[in-house]
């Protein structure tokens, strides 16, 4: 049985009268705000630390050093074993199989973790009792900016304040947040930076037919230069859920319902690098017929920006841009395909590598309590967080997420590839303007070209004899065999290695994915999403269906679709919060800087050596990187996620 399976909603009688289990810790009902928020911090902290204790004296993740010994291949092929016979993609078993012994055979895994979800289960009731989680029925966009200013203030550190998910900046300061230039700024270095690609024919058609009559719009569609315009498609939502084309994206939680919706965006990249909204499919119902298109009235970055303040029916058609970014980024961009995916990888290496092998001994390093914050997101921040606040389904979501973990495509994923098969140029990124924006682009392919140096490095003097050598790697083919096998992994893209370079490029991959690329999608939440009205999980009343009641659309329709009415407090609160749960400061012992001092004190003189110059590439990029940053138009928002000191060596959040 696979822990988020157990059961995931207990009994709630001894917290409705305050009675927790003598080992978990009690908490007073609060009675303000900032006491509803420490407690929320404190049981995800609780739950998570719990997981992470299992984790290690169950031998899953250990933190025994070295010295004390690995478990033998043999052993970590029975302790590590796939499961797929449940909702979720192919992931650790982590309960013991019937005859097992030793530190496990102690613990009742179904009370453990009934306990964890019950210690999380506190915070739904924590907040019942308090007032003003939310807005309270703001009414106007100023109301909710200055509500956040305020909270804002009130978090600074001090005396008697630690800190909590406002005391750090977020979008929601800038007078500037709603504006087309950040909106389109969020698409190269936001919460999603990896998904823009080139536009096809067949959307560049699309949008020409919406435009009929818009002389502007169809004039530049026409005459701007070729490659200029750039997708987020998100037309596919539906089909992935398991859902019909004209199906409403809609679900009722506790009496409150969800609306989503599949919106497809366009983008116009001039060759100055200025991304700019150009037009907005809302919610794509299978055709154009069926669904609700509308167009930026300033056609060019360099329009006045006199009116955009005011153009509400523009500003609905973003933030529903922004709800489907949201699904995207959760579902798909961080859980599937950086937890999700890692965990495949790191369960494969345990049951194929002895411990002396020079794959695992690169990789160990990256597993650092990934298998329990991915069991914490099975057992509850799945089901306890996106759920509730999705306008999706249970069951969508579930499809939706096994979907997408079928549709990754280990080598097309990989840097070099990705970048270019969606319109970004590698060679161009550093010296073409029109890329000089593409923050997460340029500074990603350099993190990648520094990583593939480090494991080439390292690697490399194990194969003297090259490819054959690598080809005749048992290991390397069990690797191989237990990522793509349906008893396995299920990465049917995972590649047969065969190469030097294949081996190479995949090990890359496996620390990209740990290491950079969840940290580039992971620790912006708090700044972009804790102030709600950026990026809403979902709409809180129907969408128009035509285009005449989108254009109709004022201030107090957008503000009627975010959730302010009352009832809806714990979903604001919760939108706000969960970015910020999910977003601390990297700490230096698991940062990537760290792991380079590590590998250059290995024990092997080749992983060494190339630990030592990793070391001095890091400090290069650090420099790099804040150069980027500088070339960057919008200097509001430092660009400083993917800093080696700031970059997570593995999925540990």
């Amino acid at each position: 049985m696979s822990i988020h399976l157990i059961n995931n909603h207990p009994s709630l009688a001894l917290l409705r009268k305050r009675q927790l289990l003598p080992y978990v810790k009690g908490r007073p009902l609060p009675s303000t705000y900032q006491e509803a928020i420490n407690n929320t911090v404190d049981s995800f902290s609780e739950a998570k630390r719990t997981l992470d204790w299992f984790f290690d004296v169950a031998g899953f993740q250990s933190s025994a050093a070295d010295s004390e010994g690995t478990a033998s291949l043999p052993d970590r092929q029975n302790q590590y074993q796939f499961v797929d016979n449940d909702t979720f993609p192919p992931h650790l078993e982590t309960i013991p199989w019937a005859d097992r012994t030793a530190t496990t055979s102690i613990f009742d895994f179904k009370r453990l973790y009934d306990t964890i979800v019950l210690m999380f289960h506190a915070y739904y009731l924590d907040v019942n009792g308090v007032e003003h989680l939310g807005p309270d029925g703001a009414d106007s966009m100023k109301a909710l900016e200055d509500r956040n200013r305020t909270l804002h203030d009130d978090a600074a550190p001090g005396w008697f304040n630690t800190g909590n998910m406002f005391t750090a900046a977020n979008v929601g300061l800038r007078d500037d947040w709603y504006t087309d230039a950040v909106f389109a700024q969020q698409q190269f270095t936001g919460t999603n930076p990896t998904t823009l690609a080139l536009a096809s024919a067949e959307w560049i058609s699309v949008f020409t037919t919406a435009a009929a009559g818009n002389a502007a719009v169809l004039n530049l569609l026409k005459t701007a230069p070729p490659k200029s315009f750039y997708i987020q498609d998100y037309s596919y939502f539906r089909k992935e859920a398991g859902m019909k084309p004209a199906d409403d994206i809609s679900t009722n939680t506790d009496g409150i319902v969800h609306f989503g919706c599949a919106s497809v965006a366009l983008f116009y990249l001039p060759p100055t690098g200025e991304l700019h909204p150009l037009g907005i499919i809302i919610d794509w119902k299978g055709s154009l017929a069926a669904s609700v298109a509308i167009f930026n009235k300033r056609i060019l970055p360099t329009d006045p920006t006199t009116n955009e303040k005011d153009d509400w029916p523009w500003r609905y058609a973003k933030t529903c841009v922004q709800v489907s970014d949201w699904t995207k980024h959760e579902i798909t961009v961080h859980l599937t395909n950086t937890h999700f995916v890692e965990e495949v990888t790191v369960v494969a290496a345990q049951r194929s590598f002895p411990s002396d092998h020079i794959v695992y001994r690169i990789l160990k390093e990256h597993w650092t309590t990934t298998l329990s914050i991915n069991s914490l997101a099975r057992s509850i921040l799945v089901p306890k967080v996106v759920m509730p606040l999705s306008a999706f389904t249970e069951a969508q979501i579930i499809s939706f997420v096994n979907q997408e973990y079928a549709n990754f495509n280990w080598t097309g994923m990989y840097i070099p590839a990705d970048l270019n098969n969606r319109g970004f140029p590698i060679a161009e990124l550093d010296t073409n303007p029109k890329y000089h924006n593409y923050g997460y682009g340029r500074e990603i392919n350099l993190m990648w070209n520094t990583l593939r140096k480090f494991v080439a490095t390292a690697i490399t003097p194990h194969y003297p004899l090259g490819d054959i050598q690598v080809k005749n790697d048992k290991y390397v083919a069990t690797f191989c065999k237990e990522m793509q096998s349906t008893l396995g992994g299920k990465m049917t893209s995972f590649p047969s290695i065969s190469t030097l370079a294949g081996l190479i490029d995949a090990v890359t991959m496996c620390i990209h994915i740990a290491a950079p690329q969840h940290t580039a999608v992971n620790y912006l939440q708090q700044y972009y999403m804790t102030f709600v009205p950026n990026k809403p999980s979902s709409l809180y009343a129907p969408l128009p269906t035509t285009l005449a009641q989108l254009q109709a659309y004022g201030e107090a329709d957008l503000l009627n679709a975010l959730p302010i009415k009352k009832g809806q407090d714990q979903n604001w609160l919760l939108m706000a919060q969960v970015p910020y749960l999910l977003s601390p400061a990297v700490e230096e012992p698991v940062s990537l800087t760290t792991y380079a001092k590590q590998a250059a004190a290995d024990k092997d003189p080749f992983v060494a050596a190339a630990g030592k110059a990793l070391e001095a590439d890091l400090d290069l990029l650090t420099t790099t990187f804040i150069k980027i940053g500088g070339e960057l138009d919008d200097q509001t928002k430092e660009y400083d996620v993917l800093y080696p000191d700031s970059t997570a060596k593995a999925i540990v959040i």
